[in-house]
């Protein structure tokens, strides 16, 4: 055994950093944040535009793939996840959306006091730097920024009139009362750059003597003695360590990576355990089910003239951006490369939205060129349109016993009635948006699926040849008191002293949006649950 410290915090992104930072603020406890990827040093870590080149890549990242799917004709699903300091905060595309409020009263009413929209308000407001300042919906003076994106290029003008003309209204704030409505994008982006967790927490907590930050050290397993999480076992730089915690270890390694140290650890269904080379420790069936996802397929057109970002990829232009961005912050680089959120209600009667829209003036997949030696990339819009209220369910098990092994992910993409239909109708609604003048006036055509696919048949078809995770993974170690919870109200592992997961894992249900800032609000809320004892 080496030094004990008080409280280990396992994984670094959107909410491990929030609790470790915030715990080591008390200078009488000590903190150890293990991180199983290197700092987020790369540039394009930092810069906006660039997210798809990083989540993409291999800039600290883990490049996981689901299962052979079959809602999607048996293809695997690319699901890529963070890596480095920040986790995932530190390569995703920084859409600042909390979800519906009703997503969180509906988390309250599966009986878990403290977790409706009231109670986590406070929480929000407190992660939050917000462009309007300080008010009833938002904080002013908290560590991530929230912006705006504004400019010409972003071609909002025609897109909001468009909208608008398609019967959509304006929403100024889809993270107050109500979402329903277009809204500019807003993005965790500070000053030009990413705003994410090792940023906006890690990085101001550095200081501190109580808080040791340990990079490129993978988790092999939690230790168990007596129904009790004692120490933390994990390599790094090919030694491995045991390191005991006084009081407490947190688990946040996100969706996929949570249910499986816990398995790794003994805790989960004793069969699939001893079927991967593990000795069951702690029987808890819910460990890696429930696993929530939202699908998103892409709705695509060609601009008529050299309009949108498109044109800025040209890589005498890009050079140019991005000297600008790197000394001031500002330009098209500064942009995370999405315009607008659409959130509507598709038929009477939702008490919600039931559609997520997020506009881009790019394509899904543009890339840089050099003129006379790459083809010239075409301007286009492309719309990333979902489903929201999913039920289709997958899993996350043990691919073998060896940390090292990324684990088995089964999203179960369409396994249900209603989730394809709900898909292609989400589909068929961007198509009228993007048919309204004057948006219309400015399209050539639309590439994807393209106008010769009309029927609900060809759509369906196009969808389960093309739809990708949004990845927005969460619910495989959700809260509750049913036999499939994971963990308490409190956050802490049923059956397990001296234990708690905090990620999206944890969600009983996925908000409808992006769960990032959710992830942080966790974070900040689990942080002050353990000040309050």
């Amino acid at each position: 055994m080496e030094r004990a410290y008080d409280y280990i915090v396992i994984g670094s992104g959107s909410t491990g950093a929030v609790v470790a930072a915030r715990l080591s603020e008390d200078p009488d406890v000590s903190v150890l944040l293990l991180e199983a990827g290197p700092r987020d040093r790369h540039p394009l870590q930092v810069m906006p535009l660039a997210f798809a080149r990083v989540a993409l890549g291999n800039i600290g990242t883990w490049q996981f793939e689901s299962e052979p799917e079959p809602g999607l004709h048996g293809r695997k699903l690319g699901l890529p996840r963070g890596r480095t300091l920040g986790g995932t905060s530190s390569i995703n595309a920084m859409i600042a959306v909390r979800g519906n409020r009703r997503d969180f009263d509906d988390w309250a009413a599966r009986g878990l006091p403290g977790w409706g929209f009231e109670d986590v308000l406070p929480f929000f407001k407190k992660l939050e730097s917000h462009w309007r300042g300080e008010g009833p919906w938002h904080g002013g003076d908290g560590p991530i920024a929230i912006s705006r994106m504004e400019g010409p290029d972003l071609l909002w003008e025609p897109l909001l009139a468009a909208a608008e003309a398609a019967g959509i209204p304006y929403c100024d704030d889809p993270n107050a009362a109500e979402q329903d409505g277009i809204s500019r994008m807003e993005s965790n982006v500070a000053n030009g750059r990413r705003a994410s967790t090792a940023r906006a927490y890690l990085r101001p907590a550095a200081h501190r003597s109580n808080l040791t930050v340990a990079t490129n050290a993978l988790v092999t397993r939690i230790v168990l003695r007596s129904g009790r999480a004692e120490a933390v076992e994990f390599v790094q730089g090919g030694q491995l360590h045991t390191v005991p915690a006084t009081n407490e270890i947190i688990l946040s390694a996100g969706a996929y990576g949570s249910p499986q140290i816990l398995m790794l650890s003994g805790i989960g269904r004793p069969d699939e355990l001893r079927e991967a080379g593990i000795e069951p420790l702690h029987e808890l069936s819910g460990v890696g089910r429930n696993l929530a996802d939202h699908p998103v397929v892409v709705n695509e057109y060609e601009l008529r003239r050299d309009k949108g970002l498109t044109r800025y990829l040209r890589l005498d232009r890009a050079a140019i951006a991005a000297a600008r961005w790197y000394m001031s912050g500002a330009g098209p680089f500064a942009y995370t490369g999405t315009v607008a959120n659409i959130f509507l209600r598709s038929q009477e009667g939702l008490d919600r939205p039931d559609m997520h829209m997020m506009c881009l003036p790019l394509s899904s997949d543009a890339q840089m060129w050099l003129p006379g030696l790459q083809r010239r990339q075409t301007a286009r819009l492309s719309v990333r349109t979902g489903y929201l209220p999913l039920k289709s369910r997958g899993w996350v098990r043990l691919r073998s016993a060896d940390p090292r092994d990324p684990p088995r992910i089964f999203t179960n993409t369409f396994g249900e009635p209603g989730d394809l239909e709900g898909t292609v109708r989400s589909l068929q609604l961007s198509r009228e948006i993007y048919g309204q003048s004057p948006l219309s006036e400015l399209i050539a055509r639309e590439c994807m699926p393209g106008a010769e696919l009309s029927s609900d048949a060809e759509l369906a078809e196009y969808v389960r040849q093309n739809a990708a995770s949004r990845a927005h993974p969460a619910c495989s170690c959700k809260m509750g008191t049913d036999d499939d919870a994971v963990v308490d109200a409190s956050l802490r592992v049923h059956g397990i002293a001296g234990l708690r997961v905090a990620d999206a894992s944890v969600m009983p249900s996925l908000p409808r949006g992006n769960p990032n800032l959710a992830c942080m609000m966790i974070g900040e809320k689990l942080a002050d649950m353990m000040r309050q004892g």
